[in-house]
C-alpha cells in the first residue's frame, strides 16, 4: 500500500510541476533574497579552481589585457629593488663572453683613436715650437717684424706636382 501511495504521490508532483507557469513562479520569486541566503564562502570552498581555469582560454584573456597600462601602474623602482644583481651577475658566463668578444677589433679602434690623438697633439706641440723658435730668430736678428700667425698649407694647385709610378723612367 506504501508503495502505492508513493507511486501516485510522485505522478501528482509530476502533474503539478507539468501544470505549472514556471516563468510566471520565477518571475515572482525575489532572487535576491534567496541569494542572500545562499552562503558564498561555502560555495567558493567546494569550488575546483583548476577545473573552472581548463575551460578558460588564457590567450583570449591575455589578448585583452592593455599591458601598457599594466605596465604603467609598476613601479620600477620597488620591482627592482628586488632584483638581486650579484646572483644575476654570478649567473653570466665570463669566459664565454670574453671568448665572444672580438677583443682584436676593440683593440685596433682604442689604439687608432689613441694615435690620432697623440699625432694631434704631436702637431700642435711642433707648430707651438715652430712659433717659439720663430718668435727668438726674430729676436735674435733685432727683427721685431711678427709672424701674423700659422704658416698656410699650399694649396692643390700650388703644392708641387710628384711624378706618378708612370711617368718614373
Amino acid at each position: 500500500m506504501e508503495s502505492i501511495a508513493q507511486a501516485v504521490a510522485e505522478r501528482v508532483i509530476d502533474l503539478v510541476i507539468e501544470a505549472l507557469d514556471m516563468d510566471a513562479l520565477i518571475a515572482k520569486i525575489d532572487l535576491n533574497d534567496v541569494l542572500a541566503q545562499i552562503d558564498l564562502n561555502s560555495l567558493i570552498d567546494r569550488l575546483d579552481l583548476n577545473e573552472v581555469l581548463d575551460h578558460v582560454d588564457l590567450n583570449q584573456v591575455v589578448e585583452r589585457v592593455d599591458l601598457n597600462q599594466v605596465l604603467d601602474r609598476l613601479d620600477m623602482n620597488k620591482l627592482l629593488a628586488q632584483v638581486d644583481i650579484n646572483q644575476i651577475v654570478s649567473r653570466v658566463d665570463m669566459e664565454g663572453l670574453v671568448r665572444n668578444t672580438d677583443l682584436g677589433a676593440i683593440m685596433v679602434s682604442s689604439s687608432s683613436s689613441l694615435a690620432t690623438e697623440v699625432i694631434d697633439m704631436g702637431r700642435g706641440h711642433a707648430v707651438r715650437m715652430d712659433d717659439t723658435l720663430a718668435r727668438w730668430v726674430s729676436k735674435l736678428r733685432r727683427n721685431h717684424t711678427r709672424r701674423s700667425g700659422s704658416p698656410e698649407l699650399p694649396t692643390a694647385e700650388e703644392s708641387p706636382e710628384l711624378p706618378t709610378a708612370e711617368e718614373e723612367p
